[in-house]
């Protein structure tokens, strides 16, 4: 019996797979908890120059004697709504400082002459501190906060392989127990970062253990429950993830100095490690590894609390294993290679769209907590969009629309560039539907990737995907900072045109891809090739016998499916039973 035929025996998502399901996927509120702390903890705040020789100056003006120092040594040339301050953000008047004569009077001849600051005040309304204040990460050195991103999403990327590597060695319970240490400690330590330095290395070995933690909980879940509740399953998870970004809100709302944020959900973290008591070892990888003793041990542990009775034989190994194929097997083929490309490109640009958008959360007008927490909502909607549609829609339907969305929306934030309105709520009711159509099309491309390509290459294109998307999430913290590296309400436009013009490309070329819903998935490479190309039409016609030897029909059903075939016509009789098949070019 083959492993997916056993566990559909034992039953496909009973009470047994519930616990497990629940119990991995809780987990993955911490990794969201900490992929999206940067929102909070290198968030920067309205700032100003220091006025020189000034020990206790502040941002918010003190008195009349606090606004004649400010005139005296900063300057506010080419100030705007985002940048009220103008040059004295990041430039003192040459040769000024509050101990001069008559400064206070403010008899003092104009000057626009400046010089770059090296210390600064920020507005601690509504944060006490951030790393970016703590080591003054603004004007010359903002460039640091997109590398710190970045730095996490390479570490993503390097823990999608090792941890890909380390679960198919040693298992997916120890790989898990092995990537929360590396997550935990690591999250920990991030607090008492002195110099960017430190603290991008802890980033990076967050991202490692983030990652390592998502995948392995996500793999072993999977693989306990039956085919048939997979998609739902694979889109479900997400659910956690929108989870642990309302408890992120609620913890940055109630904590606004960073180390302390940094540290409480840090901390809670180490309760995780009391899974390695509650969940089991991957069956499948048991059995694939010949260790079927320990496989039976957890297979009657699902048996018995789904009320099922194990078989004497649980595991047949004929026909489990194929050779596998690689990706330049995927590309020796014009129409799997054509494919291919086209599920790159959204992968990349679902993933830089997604984490484009949600970065950008801090350069939006308007509360912070308020629009993240509208963030969440907004993900979570297009997370039950994806779980209610997809069965109904299709997966080429739904991804193609999300996308489309998600790209049209972001492009609509020119238009109040174009007519010189500083409405806020625009660009944040525009950022929040890009949102939701980025999140539907990241659901989709789960499911949406696996199902185009026979089970030989699946492996090769989905973890080729899986690592594009990372290099997509490399690459959004630069596009989501170009709002500040650029300035005004033009450079605040322009990551949600980028965006915009990748979602609009990803979601025409996804009309080249074929629909895969309720399709018999293919098996071979010549059926991948002709999948979405060729029709069959079965047509089944039961015949019951007359007195006279003639027969009549009583019944007919006609089921059609994209299977690999040729362009003809066959039928087959047997017993009372006629069968014909009719094949067509699409």
């Amino acid at each position: 019996m083959k492993y997916d035929d056993l566990v559909e025996h034992l039953g496909e998502f009973g009470p047994y797979q519930r616990k497990i399901y629940l119990l991995t996927c809780l987990p993955v509120l911490s990794a969201a908890i900490q992929t999206l702390l940067p929102v909070f903890t290198l968030a920067t705040p309205d700032h100003r120059c220091s006025i020189p020789e000034l020990t206790n100056d502040t941002y918010t003006t003190q008195n009349a004697g606090h606004l004649a120092l400010q005139n005296h040594t900063l300057w506010r040339g080419g100030g705007d709504v985002s940048n009220p301050w103008g040059s004295g953000q990041c430039h003192n008047i040459v040769n000024r400082s509050a101990t001069d004569p008559d400064a206070l009077k403010g008899n003092f001849p104009f000057s626009n002459k400046t010089e770059k600051c090296n210390r600064w005040v920020y507005d601690t309304s509504t944060f006490d501190s951030t790393f970016v204040t703590q080591i003054n990460i603004v004007c010359d050195a903002k460039s640091l906060r997109s590398h710190a991103n970045m730095i996490y999403m390479a570490g993503v990327l390097v823990g999608s392989f090792v941890f890909g590597l380390v679960s198919d060695k040693i298992g997916r319970k120890k790989a898990i127990l092995m990537s929360l240490v590396f997550h935990s400690v690591a999250a920990i330590c991030t607090a008492f970062s002195a110099n960017f330095p430190v603290f991008a290395f802890l980033r990076f070995v967050t991202g490692l253990g983030d990652v390592g933690l998502f995948m392995c909980c996500f793999v072993l879940a999977m693989e306990l429950v039956g085919r048939k509740w997979r998609a739902q399953a694979g889109v479900a998870v997400q659910y956690f993830w929108c989870a642990g970004m309302f408890v992120l809100v609620g913890m940055a709302y109630g904590i606004r100095d960073w180390k302390v944020l940094q540290i409480v959900p840090s901390c809670c973290t180490l309760v995780i490690f009391l899974l390695w008591w509650f969940i089991p070892e991957s069956p499948r990888w048991l059995l694939s590894k010949g260790r079927e003793e320990e496989a039976r041990a957890i297979l009657e542990k699902i048996a018995t609390a789904n009320r099922k009775e194990l078989p004497k034989y649980i595991f047949d190994s004929e026909g489990e294993s194929q050779a596998k194929g690689t990706l330049m097997d995927v590309f020796s083929h014009p129409v799997l290679a054509f494919r291919a490309v086209i599920i790159f490109i959204n992968w990349l640009v679902v993933t830089v769209v997604y984490y484009g958008l949600t970065f950008n959360i801090g350069t939006l007008s308007g509360d912070i907590y308020v629009n993240f927490a509208l963030n969440a909502s907004v993900e979570t909607l297009g997370n039950v969009a994806a779980f209610l549609v997809l069965p109904r829609w299709g997966r080429k339907r739904f991804h193609c629309f999300a996308v489309l969305l998600s790209g049209l929306a972001c492009l609509c934030s020119m238009i109040p560039v174009l007519l010189g309105t500083t409405d806020a709520w625009v660009n944040i009711l525009l950022s929040n539907v890009g949102k939701f159509g980025a999140t539907g099309g990241f659901a989709t491309m789960f499911v949406y990737s696996a199902e185009l390509y026979p089970t030989s290459l699946r492996n090769s294109v989905v973890g080729t995907s899986s690592m594009v998307a990372r290099v997509g999430g490399m690459i959004s913290p630069y596009i989501a900072d170009l709002g500040i590296l650029l300035g005004g309400q033009f450079g605040a436009a322009v990551p949600f045109i980028v965006f915009g013009t990748c979602g609009v490309l990803a979601g025409l070329l996804t009309l080249f891809l074929p629909e895969t819903l309720n399709q018999t998935l293919p098996e071979t490479v010549q059926e991948a090739i002709d999948f979405g190309r060729i029709r069959i039409t079965k047509v089944t016609e039961i015949a019951a016998p007359e007195e006279n030897g003639d027969s009549r029909s009583i019944g007919r059903s006609a089921i059609s499916n994209r299977v690999h075939g040729l362009n003809k016509v066959s039928t087959t009789n047997q017993g009372y039973l006629n069968t014909t098949f009719l094949v067509e070019k699409l």
